[in-house]
């Protein structure tokens, strides 16, 4: 267990130390997300600015957002990474990755697996 549900309110990020490990929990409008709080690519912490969104492929001069609060930047040199799968938003076959964990909701308590 990493804490109690109301210390993780909707729409915030907040980082735990599991075994020397700085792991970043995300509750995004009540669906939680846990990643290792480090980019793959220089170890800038991720947990630095919350999840975003990102602009969607459109037609020529339109300009569609979405996927709000489903993309972690890293806030160095700009990676994006999924939320739910740690994977490259511009690259997702390369193996650079956010490692993720997961986790659940037991009673009032919230519990991370790694």
């Amino acid at each position: 267990m990493i804490g109690k549900l109301d210390e993780f309110p909707d729409d915030t990020r907040r980082v735990v130390d599991i075994d020397g490990v700085d792991i970043a929990v995300f509750n995004v409008g009540g669906t939680f997300h846990a990643m290792r709080n480090a980019c793959p690519h220089k170890s800038a912490p991720l947990c630095t600015n919350a999840p975003t969104g990102m602009m969607l492929e459109s037609a020529p001069d339109v300009y569609d957002w979405g996927r709000e609060g489903e993309i972690v930047r890293c806030p160095w040199h700009g990676f994006e990474f999924n939320l739910s799968d740690g994977k490259s938003v511009v690259a997702p076959q390369l193996k650079l990755r956010a490692r993720v964990y997961k986790v659940d909701i037991e009673g009032e308590e919230v519990a991370l697996y790694v």
